[in-house]
């Protein structure tokens, strides 16, 4: 087959007007006498759209509905949608269209309970999706046609009462909110492949470390938030960052929350999931990883204990595992041989020390963060995060449960709150609290982690974050240097005095 078409292709004439054009989404399969001068003389790109080029798609999608949309909702929704192609974009469209029939048919549904009739609509979610945004139309102009005369026909005043509140608000268009509840269900075609992951975490669910948070944000959020400052200023965004620390302490728990308040896409992978046993499969995994994440950009890709992925090289067969072309790879990538704009990398281990230090200096992970343990402010925090849903006595003291937790992680106090409730269902299946007594017996179950070993972790890993204990260090410090500065001059006439005082006695200095 190949030959024949090389064949065909090379006895083909400028002069009998043929043009051969292709399409494919996998160039590298193609046989490369292919795509050699001559046969098929140029390969075009298209990738994935701009913000701009989806707002575009947008406007020509939305000129075939019925929509309330104002000119800043269509902006934020073609902003929102990363990773959309057009197809994607039509797709959303169709979706939110339904969304918006399933609400007007529960209203109508209910306007006919008031007028006594018996209408049955399917409000699952396994509504048949129309053909075209045409159909979907057809349908919607029925069910208003069917509303108003079943709303005007009443003549009860209380339920033309119920029919003109509805009116308004059921009006068959589709809204910003019928949007975004169809963005949950449509996925980019880019990472239907791919693991993504939704966060559905926000800030105030991560008790304490503000000062990780601060740094979190300034990474992530800013340059979506503020892109203008930074092109203003001249500098680029730090592109990686690293987290390392006691376990337990919310690592993880702030990825998710630092995209999820950004609204990027989330590619969350465990450090040895990429790895194969087949030779090549493993790096050709990070590579492809990198090119879902740029393809789908802004986007984060999260590495969970990262250590597992990024040894120290050279350990085994003379640098030639699967490790080390693995790390390798990674190497290239976080170089940005291949553009790498507004991806940003993060990554969490409890061994910094582990991981090879090619992949630690500026340029790769810009920033090295200690999450260490809470202090008794973070913790009385994350007790009342824990316990917000929870029904608790009036005995319960959050000060002094932070108080009775001193080296405790977050990890720890969320077992805390769950042990105290299944205490007081132990206690009595119908008890509706917890009382203080189940949470004091519950901490007695749970060890303070030990983390000497991870506060000399910090001392020689950290980068930019300068913890409390290190700030008091500073200043203690510099009071010591500022006395001694202060002592130096009387301390220095006080040896000129007994040198003068010497050399006047008898047998002195040089006697």
């Amino acid at each position: 087959m190949v030959a024949t078409l090389l064949n065909l292709m090379d006895g083909v004439s400028r002069d009998e007007g043929i043009l051969v054009i292709a399409a494919t989404n996998r160039p590298d399969s193609i046989e490369a006498a292919l795509r050699r001068p001559g046969r098929l003389d140029r390969e075009i790109e298209i990738g994935v759209p701009s913000p701009k080029q989806r707002l575009d798609i947008l406007l020509c999608l939305l000129s075939e509905m019925e929509h309330s949309l104002s000119d800043i909702q269509v902006q934020n929704l073609a902003i929102s949608t990363h990773g959309f192609v057009g197809a994607d974009l039509a797709t959303l469209c169709n979706e939110a269209a339904l969304v918006c029939l399933r609400r007007y048919a529960n209203v109508v549904s209910t306007c006919d309970n008031v007028h006594g009739t018996s209408i049955h609509h399917d409000d699952s979610d396994n509504v048949a999706e129309s053909d075209s945004l045409k159909d979907t139309r057809d349908v919607s102009r029925d069910y208003s046609y069917y509303a108003s005369s079943s709303i005007s026909s009443s003549r009860d005043d209380n339920i033309h009462d119920v029919g003109d509140g509805i009116k308004e608000e059921c009006m068959l268009k589709v809204g910003f909110e019928d949007f975004m509840k169809a963005k949950m269900k449509v996925r980019p075609s880019a990472m239907r492949e791919v693991i993504l992951e939704l966060p559905k975490v926000r800030w105030e669910d991560v008790g304490g470390q503000s000062e990780v948070k601060s740094q979190l944000m300034e990474a992530v959020e800013w340059p979506q938030k503020h892109k203008d400052a930074f092109i203003r200023i001249g500098i680029r965004p730090p592109s990686g960052i690293l987290m390392f620390g006691p376990p337990g302490c919310s690592k993880t728990l702030m990825a998710r929350a630092v995209a999820s308040e950004a609204g990027l896409n989330f590619l969350a992978v465990k450090g040895p999931e990429l790895f194969s046993k087949w030779v090549g499969e493993s790096e050709k995994a990070v590579k492809t990883l990198f090119a879902k994440a740029r393809a789908n950009a802004p986007s984060i890709i999260f590495f969970d204990e990262i250590d597992g992925l990024a040894g120290v090289r050279g350990k085994d067969n003379d640098g030639v595992s699967v490790s080390d072309r693995v790390m390798s790879q990674l190497l290239v990538e976080l170089d940005g041989l291949h553009q790498r704009l507004d991806v940003t990398v993060i990554a969490a281990t409890n061994r910094p020390d582990k991981i090879d230090s090619a992949l630690l200096r500026p340029g790769r992970f810009d920033r090295l963060l200690y999450v260490g343990l809470p202090n008794e402010i973070d913790r009385e925090e994350i007790f009342r995060i824990h316990l917000r849903r929870s029904p608790c006595c009036s005995d319960v003291s959050f000060k002094d449960l932070a108080f009775l937790t001193e080296g405790f992680t977050g990890a720890d106090i969320s077992f805390i709150c769950r042990e105290a409730a299944l205490k007081a269902m132990e206690e009595n299946l119908d008890a509706s609290e917890i009382k203080m007594q189940h949470l004091k017996d519950s901490i007695k179950q749970v060890q303070p982690t030990a983390i000497h070993s991870y506060q000399e972790l910090s001392e020689q890993f950290q980068r930019l974050v300068v913890s409390r204990g290190e700030e008091e260090k500073e200043k203690k410090a510099s009071h010591e240097h500022s006395s001694r500065s202060n002592w130096l001059p009387v301390r220095s006439l006080m040896i000129a005095i007994a040198l003068f005082v010497r050399c006047r006695l008898p047998g002195g200095l040089f006697g």
